[in-house]
């Protein structure tokens, strides 16, 4: 999996998150769980006031013809999404009393399915 190192020019501040744009559900899942608390609040605390912009921003092309360059940005803001329940409900980054992330399998969804990695 290559390595994304930049978002696009309006959202450079957002790069220190980079970590969490990954292309598939399962890869962000699994580093969710392997994130801290505290990361996964930063990385909420940060994104939360961003994502009206993240989602307008997106909107300028429709999912199956989004540009590569544009698609970490994607992959932050669905991490943002998967993430939200760990910060506001769970407060730790898996849910509480679950199966181990290493037990599961992840199927991949309809918005990598339109991006042709499904």
């Amino acid at each position: 999996m290559a390595v994304v190192t930049h978002l696009p020019k309006s959202f450079e501040h957002l790069e220190p998150w980079l970590s969490f744009a990954l292309p598939s559900e399962d890869a962000r899942m699994r580093r969710r769980l392997s994130a801290t608390t505290a990361e996964l609040t930063g990385l909420y605390k940060t994104l939360v006031g961003e994502m009206a912009a993240i989602a307008s921003h997106l909107d300028a092309w429709p999912l199956a013809e989004l540009p590569a360059e544009q698609r970490p940005l994607l992959y932050l803001a669905l991490s943002f999404m998967e993430s939200a329940m760990a910060v506001e409900c769970f407060h730790q980054p898996g849910p509480p009393h679950a199966t181990t992330a290493e037990s599961m399998v992840v199927f991949p969804g309809r918005a990598e399915e339109m991006l042709g990695r499904g």
